[in-house]
């Protein structure tokens, strides 16, 4: 409809692109949500609310190091991926005090991604990573249905809490249910001691804990204000409007 239009900066930048909102309300844009296109696709740093009306610059980390170019069968303009970075990449980034200095990590991340999938992009694309084992995330996808008033998630692989999600609504969290599920499922398809138990004692230290963190303010971008928080069990972040959570992702850190 054309409601939101995503370009490359001018001069054009790795680390920003540019948003405009033309609809009538707040356009929220989340952490770790990939657009593709351009010279090369990007994802959200972190969750930012576009103010409606507005034209603004938001912070991407690139998830294709090989292309830096426009191709025939690409606009120039972004357009909506199907996925978000895989868990494990936004976990890395999650750490970063200064998110537009996580490019480093991302790239890293991906190449792990892809030594562990034994699966090489002709350009490291993060996403022709996904294409490559979508149809086996199929099998998985249909025992997580979207639940009625379903606003979050807690993602528990063998036995541990991965992360957690949580969203303002059901109607903005059913729009990344899926997206968000594949995004744990790649990163564990070659986990082959899993188990199906859930240790509730674990969730509820996990989120008893979280109201004991280390709070600090962020710069934003857009509306509302940014919270980054840690603790014992790993870090978070929050994107806070009107005095309620918009978005809060929280990844716990892993001890391999």
């Amino acid at each position: 409809m054309g409601l939101v239009i995503i370009k490359e900066c001018e001069p054009e930048s790795v680390g920003e692109v540019m948003v405009t909102n033309n609809a009538v309300t707040p356009l929220l844009l989340i952490d770790g949500e990939e657009i593709i296109g351009a010279k090369q696709n990007r994802i959200i740093n972190k969750s930012v609310l576009i103010p409606a009306k507005t034209t603004m610059k938001v912070l991407v980390s690139c998830t294709e190091r090989g292309r830096w170019e426009y191709k025939n069968d690409l606009k120039e303009e972004f357009s909506c991926s199907e996925y978000f970075a895989n868990s494990d990449t936004r976990r890395a980034k999650a750490n970063i005090h200064e998110v537009h200095r996580c490019q480093d990590i991302v790239w890293d991340s991906i190449d792990e991604l892809e030594s562990r999938r034994d699966y090489h992009s002709k350009t490291s694309a993060m996403n022709d990573n996904y294409k490559n084992l979508n149809h086996n995330h199929e099998e998985y996808m249909i025992h997580f249905p979207l639940l009625n008033k379903q606003i979050g998630l807690i993602a528990i692989i063998n036995d541990e809490v991965r992360g957690i999600e949580i969203f303002n609504s059901h109607e903005i969290y059913s729009q990344c249910h899926e997206k968000l599920i594949r995004s744990y499922i790649i990163d564990s398809f070659d986990d082959k001691n899993s188990k199906n138990t859930i240790n509730i004692n674990e969730i509820e230290g996990i989120l008893n804990n979280i109201s004991e963190s280390v709070f600090m303010k962020e710069k934003v971008r857009g509306l509302g204000e940014s919270i980054k928080f840690s603790n014992n069990y790993g870090s978070g972040s929050a994107l806070i409007y009107d005095d309620e959570i918009v978005h809060m992702p929280y990844f716990k850190d892993l001890h391999y």
